[in-house]
């Protein structure tokens, strides 16, 4: 006889992990600000900088945007195990946690590239353009919605074992 559980941890875990995200893509918009008040103090905004650093922050993002899309998603897949569902849940909770912060790293790397040209050209633009750039990537790629949680699920599952990402489970009950 199976039995729904009472308490499946997907929800928790992916709440728990939408907070930690949501903190801290709120980074990005905070040094930005903050960065204003060290480069565009004195002159505004200034003038777009012409040359190399917006094109070096443009291909930064592309990188990123690859590295996330082609490898970001890629792990072993579940093997299949006596183990009971919550436990398969918990791990694969574990994996995707850790493969969010992954593609978070790379994601902000666009940003923080920019921050660093920003002193080199002196200018705020480039800045601008890193978190323009860092905050959007970060949503498609990082951010745990349903699109990402169901790429990695495919990863998990691709031997057939259920990860238990994108449902709640049922434990088998034995009278």
């Amino acid at each position: 006889m199976s039995t729904p559980s009472a308490t499946p941890a997907t929800p928790n875990a992916r709440m728990t992990l939408t907070m930690i995200c949501a903190t801290m893509a709120g980074a990005i918009p905070l040094v930005t600000l903050v960065l204003w008040f060290v480069l565009a103090a004195d002159d505004g905004i200034g003038e777009f900088p012409a040359g190399w650093p917006p094109l070096v922050v443009l291909a930064a993002a592309a990188g990123a945007y690859t590295v996330c899309e082609f490898a970001g998603f890629r792990t072993p897949p579940l093997e299949y195990s006596n183990r009971p569902a919550a436990e398969v849940a918990t791990e694969s909770w574990r994996r995707f946690t850790a493969s969010t912060f992954t593609r978070f790293a790379v994601c902000e790397a666009v940003f923080l590239l920019s921050v660093t040209l920003s002193f080199v050209a002196g200018s705020y633009w480039i800045t601008l353009i890193g978190a323009a750039l860092a905050l959007p990537l970060f949503f498609w790629e990082a951010w745990p919605s349903d699109r990402n949680i169901r790429r990695f699920a495919a990863a998990l599952e691709a031997k057939g074992t259920p990860s238990y990402l994108t449902g709640p489970y049922q434990d088998s009950v034995r009278p």
